[in-house]
C-alpha cells in the first residue's frame, strides 16, 4: 500500500497538505507512448511545468500564483523512495525511481502516477470517453452483499496497455493499476478502488459508458465451503468404503494427472502429503503465507499418500492459495485472486480443478471457468452449505461445473447442504477425516469435502483414459452414481458417487 506523502506549500501564510492516497492520475499529462507503450515524458530543467507548452505564472509578489504551483506540483513524479509495480507473474515488487535528469531504465517500466485531486468527501465528476452510438452495452455484474467494499474489476478493450489504465483512472477518479493479463479471458484485467463518496453501482454505470471498457463488475467475495475442528489423532475413515476406493485403486490411482486445489494455503510438509504437491502459487500475494486447515484438508482428501487413503494417491497436486482467513475466522477470497488462480492452474497443465468454495454469480469468473472447461479442464465445485432453501451458489451453479453435495456415513444428505437442480452428484462430506497443518488431522464437515472426493475420482478416470472430455467425465460420474430411492434430484443429483463404477463406465 502506498504511504501518504504530505507536501507543505506556503500559500497566504498557511500550510496546505496533500495526502497522496487521495489522488488519481491527470490525463492531460498522461504518459507518452514515445519509445514504447509505457515510456513517460520526463520533465527537464528547462521545462519546469513538464509540458513544453506553458510557463509558470507569476503572482503580484513575484511568486508563482496558487494555480500554477498546484499545476507544477501535480506533474511531479510520485516516488517516496521507490514504487510498487505489479506484473503478470507474481506479487508486487519494489523498484527504484529513475535516475535524476536521466532516462527511464526501459520502455516497459510503468510510468509514475500523476496526481489530480479527488476529494474524499464528495463525488468525483467523471470524464469518460464516450462509446459510439449503437454499440451494445457492456456487462456490469449484479450488486450483491457478497462484494469487497469500494472496489470494481474492469477488463479493457483490445490494444489497451498500462497507459490506458492510467488514463481511465484519472478520467473516472479511481485508484488502481493493471494487475495482469488473463489468458482465459483474453483480456487485460484491472482492479480499481473508489476513493470518494460514489457507490460501486454509480461507478459501474459510469464505466459502462466508456469505450475503453469491455466489462465492469464488483469484486465479488467467496467463502470456503466447510467447517473443521482440528484433532491430534484420526478416527476411522468411512469415505473410502462408501466410494468403493479399494476396487477403484486396482484400476487407477491418478498417475500423471494434475489436480489444482484452489483454496487456502496447503501444508506441504504434512506426512500424508509427502511428494504429492508438484507446484504452488500464491494469488493473494500481500500477506504472509501460512498453512491453513481448509486447504490442507482438501489436498489430503484428494491425494494423501500415507496415513490416510486419498482418493487419487498418485496424482500431482497444485496448491494454489487464493483464500486467507479473515478476522471472523472464515477463509475468504475475491474475483481477482480466483481469476489468477484459474489462469495458473490451466497454464500448469491441470486436468482437474477443485473449487471448494461458494459465492455469488460472478460473470468474469464464470467466463474464465467456461474457457478452462473448453480447454479440457474438469471443474468440480462444492454445492454450498446454505441449507435446503438457500439460493444457488457459484461456481457450482455454472453449467460447465460438476456441483457436488455431501452425505454422511448413513448416506443421509448433509442437513446444511444446498438443494437445487444444478447439483450433479453426491459424495461423503460429513465427519471426514483429513490432514491438518502441523502433522495433525481433523474431522471436517461440508460440501467442500464432498467436492474433493469427486475431484479425486475425476483424476482416476483421466488416468485410465486421458482424452476424456469434461462432458465425458460428467456423464460417467452421474451415470454410474448409486441411486437413492425417494431422494429428489435437487437433493442428491444423480446419486452418490462410486469410484469403481465410474471407472467401469469409462471405455
Amino acid at each position: 500500500m502506498r504511504r501518504p506523502i504530505t507536501v507543505p506549500i506556503l500559500l497566504a501564510a498557511a500550510v496546505v497538505t496533500f495526502p497522496a492516497a487521495l489522488f488519481a492520475q491527470s490525463r492531460d499529462n498522461a504518459p507518452s507512448t514515445a519509445g514504447g507503450p509505457n515510456a513517460p515524458t520526463v520533465p527537464g530543467a528547462a521545462d519546469p511545468g513538464g509540458r513544453g507548452d506553458t510557463k509558470p505564472g507569476v503572482g503580484t509578489a513575484g511568486l508563482p500564483d496558487a494555480v500554477t504551483v498546484l499545476d507544477i506540483l501535480r506533474r511531479l513524479p510520485h516516488f517516496p523512495g521507490g514504487r510498487r509495480d505489479t506484473n503478470d507473474d507474481g506479487p508486487d515488487e519494489i523498484k527504484p525511481p529513475p535516475p535524476r535528469n536521466g532516462p527511464w531504465p526501459s520502455a516497459d517500466v510503468t510510468p509514475p502516477r500523476r496526481i489530480a485531486a479527488v476529494p474524499p468527501d464528495r463525488p468525483f465528476t467523471p470524464r469518460p470517453s464516450p462509446r459510439p452510438s449503437g454499440t451494445p452495452p457492456i456487462g456490469t455484474g449484479v450488486i450483491v452483499p457478497e462484494t469487497r467494499e469500494r472496489e470494481v474489476i474492469v477488463t479493457l478493450s483490445a490494444g489497451s496497455d498500462a497507459n490506458t489504465v492510467y488514463e481511465l483512472s484519472q478520467d473516472l477518479g479511481l485508484e488502481g493499476e493493471t494487475l495482469y493479463t488473463s489468458t482465459l479471458l483474453n483480456a487485460r484485467v484491472a482492479r480499481f478502488r473508489i476513493p470518494d463518496t460514489r457507490s460501486v453501482a454509480d461507478v459501474l454505470s459510469q464505466l459502462a459508458t466508456d469505450v475503453r471498457v469491455t466489462e465492469a463488475q464488483p469484486n465479488y467475495v467467496f467463502l470456503a465451503s466447510g467447517a473443521a475442528q482440528a484433532q491430534t489423532l484420526p478416527v476411522p475413515q468411512y469415505a473410502p468404503e462408501k466410494l468403493n476406493l479399494a476396487a477403484a485403486h486396482k484400476i487407477a490411482q491418478g498417475k500423471r494427472v494434475i489436480v489444482a486445489v484452489i483454496d487456502t494455503a496447503v501444508d506441504d510438509t504434512h506426512p500424508a502429503l509427502a511428494g504429492a504437491i508438484s507446484g504452488k502459487f500464491d494469488a493473494i500475494g500481500d500477506t504472509a503465507v501460512v498453512a491453513d486447515l481448509h486447504g490442507t484438508a482438501i489436498a489430503g482428501i484428494v491425494g494423501a499418500r500415507a496415513d490416510l487413503m486419498g482418493v487419487a494417491p498418485a496424482s500431482s497436486l497444485l496448491g494454489i492459495r487464493a483464500f486467507e482467513t479473515t478476522d471472523n475466522g472464515s477463509p475468504q477470497s475475491h474475483t481477482m485472486a480466483l481469476l489468477k488462480s484459474l489462469d495458473f492452474a490451466v497454464a500448469s497443465g491441470a486436468r482437474v480443478v477443485n473449487m471448494s468454495f461458494a459465492g455469488p454469480n460472478d460473470p468474469l469468473l464464470g467466463r474464465a471457468i467456461k474457457a478452462a472447461v473448453g480447454k479440457g479442464v474438469v471443474a468440480i465445485a462444492a454445492a454450498g452449505n446454505g441449507g435446503p432453501n438457500a439460493k444457488p451458489f457459484y461456481p457450482a451453479a455454472y453449467p460447465d461445473v460438476i456441483a457436488v453435495t455431501a452425505t454422511d456415513n448413513n448416506d443421509a444428505t448433509f442437513k446444511g447442504a444446498n438443494h437445487g437442480d444444478y447439483i450433479a452428484v453426491a459424495a461423503p462430506g460429513v465427519d471426514i477425516v483429513a490432514a491438518a497443518p502441523g502433522g495433525a488431522y481433523d474431522v471436517s464437515t461440508g460440501t467442500s469435502m464432498a467436492a474433493a472426493h469427486v475431484a479425486g475420482i475425476a483424476a482416476l478416470m483421466l488416468e485410465k483414459k486421458p482424452n476424456l472430455t469434461p462432458a465425458d467425465v460428467r456423464a460417467a460420474l452421474t451415470g454410474s452414481a448409486r441411486k437413492e430411492p425417494g431422494r429428489a434430484p435437487d437433493e442428491l443429483g444423480s446419486g452418490i458417487a462410486d469410484a469403481a463404477k465410474a471407472l467401469s463406465a469409462v471405455k
